[in-house]
């Protein structure tokens, strides 16, 4: 039986503030395109720092931080993540796969693969859009390859926070398990 660590012990692992900018990050790129709650602008950039991506790139028309429902979704998470306000999302999308990343559309579209099945490359950028209109289509196009969560019931979106933190993790397990 393993021991179950407090929350005490919990932080005590943690890297001290002036230690953290040096700790290498995880080769997973993020690109917000559009998204207009800011709440989910912030709880992404929270999975961002959880997982230690390696860039968000916060794009179109949205909401930056500084910003105050920003900043509580993000518990300030705003402050250790490196990410960017980048107008065009397709400049920034072209300028990553010219790099060799990989680029993931996380839509559901015609060819879209459940995310279960999906193997990622060593270096990936995930793109998430908002509920509404999701990922624009000049960046599915971009993309390399499209994945989703399945949807069984009657809805027919999944809040991007939620997708997000299923897709990020999953992606970070499978890049994690190929060392």
């Amino acid at each position: 039986m393993t021991h179950q660590l407090t929350k005490k012990e919990l932080r005590e692992t943690k890297s001290k503030r002036v230690d953290f900018q040096s700790i290498p990050r995880n080769n997973i790129y993020i690109i917000l395109d559009s998204l207009k709650c800011a709440h989910n602008i912030g709880c992404i950039l929270r999975l961002a720092d959880c997982l230690l991506v390696k860039k968000v790139f916060i794009c179109g028309d949205t909401i930056l931080p500084p910003n105050r429902k920003i900043k509580a979704g993000s518990r300030g998470a705003e402050k250790w993540v490196p990410w960017q306000y980048e107008k065009d999302a397709t400049k920034i999308t072209k300028e990553l796969k010219s790099q060799g990343i990989e680029i993931v559309a996380v839509e559901v579209t015609d060819n879209s693969l459940d995310y279960r099945k999906y193997k990622p490359q060593e270096a990936v950028c995930l793109i998430f859009g908002r509920e509404y209109d999701g990922v624009s289509q000049e960046l599915i196009d971009l993309a390399d390859v499209s994945i989703h969560l399945p949807l069984l019931g009657m809805s027919n979106s999944l809040n991007v926070s939620t997708a997000a933190s299923v897709i990020l993790y999953d992606v970070y397990a499978k890049q994690n398990a190929k060392s």
